[in-house]
């Protein structure tokens, strides 16, 4: 865990120009394998920013978010994300938070067959739809109440039973427990 200590608007603005400088040499350096992952990653912050996170859970309260896109294999750090709130580095308004980070984060990589991985804050119909038009397979879990689900919660499976929904190329099956 790293500890950042309180920083100036002018202290703040270079360490975002090092994470800039960071983040081409990431991609410089190492092209990720076929099987990638994005999540996100918190970074203890003790200081004044408009954009950290207050998360009461947590043990350390108050954090800096990060999306990351790693190497699912290595966990090689390929691209990242800082979460600041409305002035998040997102192309895409239209679309929900979970869709922008990963269309922005895969840009790079749309059209090469990669095989993305994600959790339910990012996966639903749309996002699916549009990775899979731009020849990159993307797996997940999904929340039942995203725009365009099909009723996943009134399956009522049983021990042994499954259910399959298909929408074009997206598919779901619904997992009890």
């Amino acid at each position: 865990m790293m500890l950042v200590k309180w920083a100036s608007a002018s202290e703040t603005s270079q360490d975002l120009a090092v994470l800039s400088l960071m983040k081409e040499r990431f991609k410089a350096s190492y092209m990720p394998e076929e099987n990638i992952s994005i999540d996100e990653s918190l970074m203890l912050y003790k200081g004044r920013l408009s954009w950290k996170q207050f998360l009461p859970l947590k043990r350390s309260r108050f954090d800096l978010k990060f999306y990351v896109l790693c190497e699912a294999a290595s966990g090689y750090i390929w691209d990242v994300v800082i979460y600041t709130r409305k002035g998040t580095d997102v192309d895409d308004q239209a679309s929900a938070m979970g869709t922008k980070v990963v269309m922005r984060l895969m840009e790079p990589l749309l059209d090469q067959g990669y095989c993305l991985t994600v959790d339910n804050f990012y996966t639903s119909p749309e996002l699916v739809e549009k990775l899979l038009s731009r020849k990159t397979d993307v797996y997940g879990t999904v929340r039942p109440s995203r725009k365009d689900m099909p009723p996943l919660k009134d399956a009522n499976l049983k021990k042994g039973d499954i259910v399959a929904y298909q929408r074009g190329k997206v598919h779901g099956t619904p997992v009890e427990g």
